[in-house]
């Protein structure tokens, strides 16, 4: 079978091979990166937070230096860890938008 476009050209093989099931597992993979990444930014934004104090790792017991020690982690972070997060959560949101595709069926 051959799959035109809207316009009436035949469109390319690879294109045609877009499915639920070639692209799931690509949507998976990334959004277990990006939570792997998640987890990995916020150990060490906690580990910051915690390091220079004896409070307790209950973040809901934190004082307001530890909170800010938090934040300033993160902030610092952000630089190490944003870029790789946002490429993942595009990648993520394009595959998504392939898979509302007529042809992604």
């Amino acid at each position: 079978m051959t799959l035109c476009s809207p316009d009436g050209a035949v469109m390319p093989r690879s294109i045609v091979a877009f499915s639920h099931q070639t692209l799931t597992p690509h949507i998976v993979r990334r959004q277990a990166a990006l939570a792997a990444l998640e987890a990995e930014m916020i150990a060490a934004c906690e580990t910051a937070a915690l390091a220079s104090s004896v409070t307790d790792a209950n973040c809901e017991r934190w004082d307001r230096a530890t909170l800010h020690r938090y934040l300033a982690a993160a902030m610092r972070l952000e630089t190490v860890y944003g870029p790789r997060m946002r490429r993942l959560r595009q990648e993520i949101g394009q595959l998504e938008r392939l898979m509302t595709l007529p042809i992604a069926g």
